[in-house]
């Protein structure tokens, strides 16, 4: 008789492969997962009638459950009214050193752009300094909506460009004279997937800005979905997102500027750029600087110390204070961007669009 654990463990392992067998299969199966499934048959039955306290229609559940689980977010059970989510897809609008602005998107939803404009439009009118750069950090951001994903990159753009094409509908950067031309740098990682992929593309493809981070998730994807009985619908990926002038996003985007760093430091990261993770691995380099950054004293100095009595390996020796600094961040591809949008803004004129 196995105990919960036991029961959940064995459920866990079989529910992706029971629905691959009954659905005839959503995709290539390794020679594994086949010889898996060859059997499938045989351990759900064995599962059936031996788990104590779990049904069939438990553990069929248990089975769509994990598929769809398995096969996210290619897959997944849209709830009525998940849409609607209060949730703000703008997770962080901030100015660092005095002219260059940084937006955070959570996911790529309806709300996005006017958020996105609104935030911009506050920060260019009320900062005491111009804006001279944009960071758009698309780290961990998701989201299916390419209409949305069209419209944001859509604010970068003075004339008509080709950005998306999602096979249900497409978009095309209008002709404006308000579009921000300054320079962008984008950030993207393994969690950067769906609509956020699509932003991340077309910036590229139109000259916007240059990529910094890590190959993203590759799962910008185009869905149909199927109304379930409960209400709910499940979302099921049918073809790839275009973008360009007939490009598809297939195996996600590889960065211009590749920069590895953990996901577990890039969470960090997001909550404090300026925390020092690894202080040890800055150590030595901080105590050499350190060392060149004391004055220098030479033989007067040396004989009026003396004269005062003061001894510079004593109780009584000073140093001058240090001019205050303003912090540094240390978040390894933020610190890169910003880097790169100074010296851009020294060097380049805003762009046309």
């Amino acid at each position: 008789m196995a105990n919960d654990e036991t029961r959940h463990e064995l459920i866990m392992r079989t529910k992706g492969m029971l629905l691959l067998t009954l659905l005839g299969g959503l995709g290539p199966v390794s020679a594994m997962a086949q010889q898996d499934v060859s059997n499938l048959r045989e351990v759900y039955q064995i599962l059936a009638t031996n788990l104590e306290g779990v049904t069939a229609n438990e553990l069929d559940h248990a089975a769509v459950v994990g598929l769809v689980h398995e096969l996210g977010p290619r897959v997944g059970l849209v709830t009525p009214g998940a849409e609607n989510s209060t949730v703000s897809a703008l997770a962080e609008a901030r100015v660092f050193d005095n002219a260059f602005a940084y937006f955070r998107v959570a996911s790529v939803t309806s709300n996005l752009p006017d958020a996105f404009r609104t935030a911009y439009k506050q920060m260019t009118e009320t900062n005491k300094s111009k804006i001279k750069g944009l960071v758009l950090d698309l780290r961990f951001a998701d989201g299916f909506d390419y209409a949305a994903a069209a419209k944001l990159a859509d604010c970068f753009l003075s004339s008509e460009h080709p950005l998306l094409d999602w096979q249900s509908g497409s978009a095309h950067a209008t002709l404006k004279s308000d579009a921000i031309t300054i320079p962008v740098a984008i950030l993207i990682n393994s969690q950067t997937m769906g609509a956020a992929e699509g932003v991340a593309a077309v910036l590229r493809d139109t000259d916007v800005g240059l990529i910094l981070g890590s190959q993203t998730a590759g799962q910008a994807n185009t869905f149909k979905e199927f109304p379930l009985l409960d209400g709910s619908r499940l979302r099921v990926a049918v073809g790839h997102v275009g973008f360009g002038s007939g490009k598809t996003l297939t195996n996600g985007l590889t960065p211009d500027i590749a920069i590895e760093t953990s996901l577990d430091d890039q969470r960090s990261y997001l909550q404090d750029p300026y925390k020092n993770l690894h202080p040890s691995l800055l150590s030595k380099t901080e105590n050499a600087k350190a060392m060149l950054d004391q004055p220098r004293m030479n033989e007067v100095e040396l004989i009026r110390e003396h004269n005062a009595g003061e001894d510079r390996n004593g109780a009584e020796a000073r140093l001058p204070d240090a001019p205050a600094t303003t912090p540094a961040v240390v978040d390894p591809a933020l610190a890169r961007a910003l880097d790169l949008l100074k010296g851009l803004a020294v060097v380049q004129p805003n762009r046309s669009g």
